[in-house]
């Protein structure tokens, strides 16, 4: 059973949930250590990608979707998006949507994405048909390392298996707030719209 964690935030439609396999959140701060693959965090800068400290400090890795911890990952996120279209029906009435990437991402001390965004702002594919954000604490953090969304007046302490799924939109304007002693990771992506993406492959595993 995955148990819900109530925000203070009324009709904020932003859900949260607990993944079941807790276990799992150690083996993917493990697969992140051990990867040849981690680099430097970027954003969206017009249509271009970019790394810009100032605004998103950490090291990042896009996970394989066909591997083994991957696959597990999915299954665990696939629970927690069917008890989020139970609880907001209408975010399920669209053309269908599935995985468009996995960021496994890590912030030393001091680093976060320190900056107001979103998810769809630059307008370009395939941030422009991204329908769902979802993102798992991977840690516990309790020296600040909240994530504070900004219309919704609500930061959301990184409690670990915590995975929160929310719109993509101006809406749900978010940020990283660091913190200064703790390093925090995260498992997060998007539910897209995957057959408006010319030439992105929709595999059956996570499709939605």
């Amino acid at each position: 059973m995955n148990r819900q964690l109530i925000l203070p935030a009324e009709n904020s439609f932003i859900g949260a949930w607990f993944i079941e396999d807790m276990s799992l959140c150690d083996d993917m701060i493990y697969h992140f250590e051990n990867s040849p693959d981690k680099l430097d965090g970027k954003i969206y800068s017009s249509d271009k990608l970019i790394i810009d400290k100032a605004e998103k400090d950490s090291m990042d890795i896009e996970l394989n979707l066909d591997e083994e911890i991957t696959k597990r990952y999915i299954r665990e996120l696939q629970k927690v998006l069917e008890l989020y279209k139970i609880k907001y029906v209408r975010s399920d009435i669209v053309d269908k949507f599935g995985i468009e990437a996995i960021n496994l991402q890590k912030y030393n001390p001091g680093g976060g994405y320190k900056f107001w965004h979103t998810e769809r702002a630059c307008g370009y594919p395939p941030a422009v048909y991204r329908h769902l954000v979802f993102m798992t604490y991977l840690n516990n953090i309790n020296d600040e390392g909240e994530t504070e969304f900004f219309y919704q007046k609500l930061k959301v302490q990184p409690q670990k298996g915590l995975t929160l799924i929310w719109p993509s939109d101006w809406t749900h304007t978010h940020r990283g707030i660091p913190s200064l002693t703790q390093t925090k990771y995260i498992a997060t992506g998007w539910f897209t719209f995957l057959n408006r993406i010319p030439g992105k492959e929709v595999k059956v595993d996570n499709t939605v």
